[in-house]
């Protein structure tokens, strides 16, 4: 028996054990009632078994994402729903040279979490080709629009413009209509990642059935993780 409950205690002592990465306390994300919502996991730097716990005066409601391991896991609470209460935004690292990230936006309803919003699904059709050596035009689902770009020296005869799928999500907050809306972006890049010329910006407004893309536009080339 002491040899036994010996290697018990030596298999949890190597074991990840899950531990709150980040809590935060206020939200409102069910009723009038706040919460405290601690995002869990385990491992060092890449993080495994991720969830979403919502903790209401001692209720609680457990969230597994659709992509539950990567790096740097984060939570965000906003109004998106425009109906008084907060939903909640998750995001994490692919840990790729690319910069990409997974995100997916969860609404409570009668004490269960219910996926709103999945980056995965955020597919618009988009397509772009090289104007001259300066311009860029981009066709959004039948919608031109034109970036001026600057970087690796490229043109149609010697590389391919390519968009790629969701590469970041910023929340983004209208503070005459105490609203949330979803920019999502996505990188324009020629011939290879890094020769990145820009970003197309699409502004979501989230419903309870989906979303609306309510304008769309382009970002000159910047680094958004520094900003």
């Amino acid at each position: 028996m002491k040899i036994i409950s010996f290697a018990i205690s030596t298999l949890m002592a190597i074991m990840p054990i899950s531990v709150c990465l980040d809590e935060q306390t206020g939200f409102l994300v069910d009723s009038d009632r706040p919460s405290i919502i601690c995002l869990t996991g385990k491992g060092d730097n890449f993080k495994e078994d991720i969830t979403i716990e919502i903790n209401t005066l001692g209720e609680k409601v457990l969230i597994e994402p659709i992509h539950n391991s990567g790096y740097q896991p984060k939570v965000f609470g906003g109004n998106f729903l425009n109906n008084g209460l907060e939903q909640l935004l998750y995001s994490v690292d692919s840990g790729g040279s690319g910069g990409y990230n997974f995100y997916e936006l969860y609404s409570i309803k009668n004490g269960e979490g219910v996926l709103i919003f999945n980056s995965d699904n955020f597919l618009p059709i988009v397509s772009a080709k090289y104007i001259n050596e300066d311009i860029i035009e981009i066709d959004y689902q039948g919608q031109k629009l034109y970036m001026g770009y600057t970087g690796e020296s490229c043109n149609e005869n010697d590389c391919e413009i390519f968009i790629s799928s969701v590469n970041s999500i910023l929340p983004y907050y209208n503070i005459s209509l105490d609203r949330y809306y979803l920019q999502v972006l996505q990188k324009v890049y020629g011939g290879f990642t890094a020769n990145n010329y820009g970003y197309i910006s699409s502004l979501l407004q989230i419903n309870e059935d989906g979303y609306d893309i309510i304008n769309i536009g382009i970002l000159s080339n910047f680094d958004y993780v520094n900003l």
